[in-house]
């Protein structure tokens, strides 16, 4: 073989073995494609959030919850006792609601059963409260009995509404009320099963009916969280973008996590009366964070609408798949 062709069957070796190396190695990032094209603007856009990006502080969200189990409209076959028994009580359910909210871990959440507990956590921005409170109420509940012979089975149903209000601006964020159901029974494998010799009213059948209904709440609960972490969404600020990746204002402070999808836009705003509101927003591109970091992090971008310039002080949120829980691939 001669020296041309010795030295190019090295190189294409070293090349081989250079790019099997990186295949291989645990800390090599996986290539990302950037596709071009329009992007489409999600919801959970704020101003008054948008002010809160640079202070590196998650949104704080003061919950309380009434009407459990003892709604005019409840038709529940356990009693009051059995529900303190097993703390089916607002503060306890409230509880369970917070540990909800916070398993999340996009917001800082406190009990509003108590205005003391704002009065000692409220968060400011040039002196106007940036809070948001959430209150839940059963509004009715039910149960019955179905003959699947030769067992008996409960069914549960809870319907819960949802308020949730900005107060540094009074606005309403589900300005019609949010309603959600939960129910615990219907499928297969679910339910209290009544002997055909059992009463309802035996401490053990008292003690499982009311359990339903904690499982029919949680399912409700659930839903509601979830229709809450659509509208209250992690907001960031571009601080560097290239062809492929963008820096940004927003880490596991303010509410962003590994996996998240993020959307980029543009905000312009306008003067209405006294103070500045969101005039448009211009969805820019998508990126997708690997990791965060505390306070700042930086993701690779996969979809880009070349029509428009990404640049420094352009904003971030948290895309629909995220928000709804689904990580991005």
């Amino acid at each position: 073989m001669n020296r041309g062709l010795a030295a190019a069957a090295f190189i294409l070796g070293s090349g081989l073995v250079a790019g099997a190396a990186a295949a291989t190695n645990p800390d090599a990032a996986a290539p990302v494609k950037v596709a071009h094209g329009p992007v489409r603007m999600p919801s959970g856009v704020d101003f008054g959030r948008m002010q809160l990006v640079n202070e590196a502080r998650l949104i704080r969200v003061y919950t309380q919850m009434t009407g459990v189990g003892d709604s005019s409209d409840d038709k529940l076959l356990f009693s009051r006792d059995v529900a303190q028994k097993i703390n089916l009580t607002n503060r306890q359910v409230n509880r369970r609601f917070m540990d909800m909210i916070l398993a999340t871990r996009r917001f800082q959440v406190f009990d509003d059963s108590t205005t003391v507990v704002r009065d000692g956590a409220s968060q400011t921005l040039d002196g106007k409260l940036m809070d948001i409170t959430i209150d839940g109420q059963v509004v009715g509940s039910t149960q019955d009995i179905i003959d699947i012979l030769p067992y008996r089975k409960a069914r549960t149903a809870v319907r819960l509404s949802v308020q949730m209000k900005d107060v540094s601006s009074g606005e309403q964020l589900f300005p019609a009320g949010v309603s959600v159901n939960g129910e615990w029974g219907m499928a297969q494998g679910e339910g209290t099963l009544l002997p055909p010799s059992a009463s309802t009213s035996s401490p053990e059948m008292q003690i499982s009916l009311a359990n339903d209904y904690q499982r029919a709440l949680d399912k409700a609960l659930t839903q509601a969280v979830s229709r809450i972490g659509q509208v209250l969404r992690p907001l960031g600020r571009v601080t560097f973008a290239d062809d492929q990746t963008v820096s940004i204002i927003g880490g596991s402070r303010h509410g962003f996590q590994g996996g998240d999808t993020l959307i980029l836009f543009h905000v312009d705003m306008a003067q209405l009366g006294e103070r500045q509101v969101i005039a448009h927003t211009q969805p820019l591109a998508v990126a997708h964070c690997d990791g965060v970091g505390t306070e700042t992090s930086q993701c690779d971008l996969t979809l880009v609408d070349t029509r428009y310039h990404l640049g420094v002080g352009d904003y971030a949120v948290l895309s629909d798949r995220s928000a709804s829980g689904v990580r991005g691939e």
